[in-house]
This record gives structure tokens, sequence and C-alpha cells, in this order.
């Protein structure tokens, strides 16, 4: 037996009262390609294993875990990619985009007068 769930129309999801019902489906739809999308890169023991963060020292086990464990595999993958941009390319670019947010906080008088 196949266990597939009916599918609303568009037209009823789009109706005032099926908001949140249109949402959790569009979410439902996104997951879904995403682990299609991903499903060759992630393994089972990366869907069966809790994912941990810690943050500024809080929990010294796990920080001392990912910088043995987790840091080498992430710089081996690194390198096995390779790179698309140059880190000269990538500092102008960051250095351009903070001269462009610097003169979007500037007044005119001090705009006009650098210009």
């Amino acid at each position: 037996m196949q266990d597939k769930k009916a599918k609303l129309s568009k037209t009823i999801l789009d109706m005032k009262f099926m908001k949140k019902t249109k949402e959790r489906v569009q979410k439902e739809e996104e997951d879904a390609e995403g682990q299609t999308m991903y499903a060759n890169e992630i393994t089972e023991e990366m869907r069966k294993s809790e994912g941990r963060m810690s943050f500024g020292g809080m929990n010294p086990d796990i920080e001392n875990y990912m910088a043995t464990k987790y840091s080498p595999k992430l710089e081996e993958i690194e390198r096995q990619m390779g790179t698309d941009v140059s880190d000269a390319e990538m500092a102008k670019g960051y250095s351009t985009l903070v001269n462009t947010m610097a003169k979007k906080f500037t007044d005119k008088k001090k705009r006009h007068l650098n210009s």
C-alpha cells in the first residue's frame, strides 16, 4: 500500500483562512526538495546524530571535539572543492561593500564635500 497524502489545490490554499496550511505545505515541499538535493551528501550517520554547537566556552567538550575531529574533515573537504573566488577578489568586493554602506550612512553635506 502506498501512503500518499491528498494534495490541496492552489486555489484552496490561496484562500484567506488557509494561510497557515499554505505555509506549512510550502515548508514541507521545501524540506522535501532540500532532502532530495542533498541526499547523496548526507550520510545515514548524519541523519541519526544530533548536531550541537557551543559558543564562547559554554561547552568545552563540544569545542574540543569540533577542534580535533570536525575541523580537519572540513579543511579536507574545502581543499578538495577548491575556490571559485580568490582572496584578493573577495577582499576587493568586501571593501567595495563597506564603502557603499558608509556612503549610505553619511549625510548629504559630507557626501557632497567628499565628492
